[in-house]
């Protein structure tokens, strides 16, 4: 678990609104899954909006990354998952490259609150500790850093949650000097 970093407040309060302006444009996209290979017909499409052409993500937001883990990193892919009720993802991997991270950083807004009753959460499996699961709250503008390697999921907010869960993920491969 030493391997899982929490950054709350991450972007500045000028970076959270340009990522919002950016997310509620109309280029949103339904179809995507947790994994390319289909588990038992467990994968679930939800929405995304590709954010690789987006100067304020690739370079602004991705040197803020490296500054914060003081690394240098290649952008292998950046995207937005949005997910409604019953948009779970299943567990998988984004890489089996020990040297790549994925970054997110949860956008929509919750009370805090509010935090342990609306699901919402990404799901660790920690390597090498069967059967235990972690937890991550979806707290407006946390960060989460974890080895890409790592098995995990998204999951929707509850029924009462009205909002669209919404994780701007970063696939970061490291530069090795």
């Amino acid at each position: 678990m030493e391997k899982i970093n929490v950054f709350d407040d991450f972007l500045s309060p000028e970076e959270l609104e340009k990522c919002r302006k950016i997310l509620s444009t109309p280029n949103w996209e339904y179809g995507h899954t947790s994994t390319t290979q289909i588990a038992n017909n467990l994968s679930t499409p939800f929405w995304y909006m590709e954010l690789v052409n987006y100067d304020f993500f690739t370079h602004q937001i991705k040197n803020k990354i490296e500054k914060t883990l003081n690394k240098k990193y290649r952008i292998n892919r950046v995207y937005a998952n949005g997910q409604t009720l019953g948009q779970d993802g299943i567990y998988h991997q984004d890489s089996i490259n020990e040297n790549d991270i994925t970054f997110c950083i949860y956008i929509t807004t919750i009370p805090k609150e509010c935090l342990p009753d609306v699901n919402g959460h990404i799901l660790f499996q920690i390597p090498k500790m069967e059967n235990f699961i972690v937890g991550v709250e979806p707290l407006m503008n946390r960060a989460v850093s974890f080895p890409s390697v790592y098995y995990h999921k998204g999951t929707t907010f509850c029924r009462y949650v009205q909002n669209m869960r919404i994780c701007v993920a970063f696939k970061l491969q490291e530069i090795l000097v």
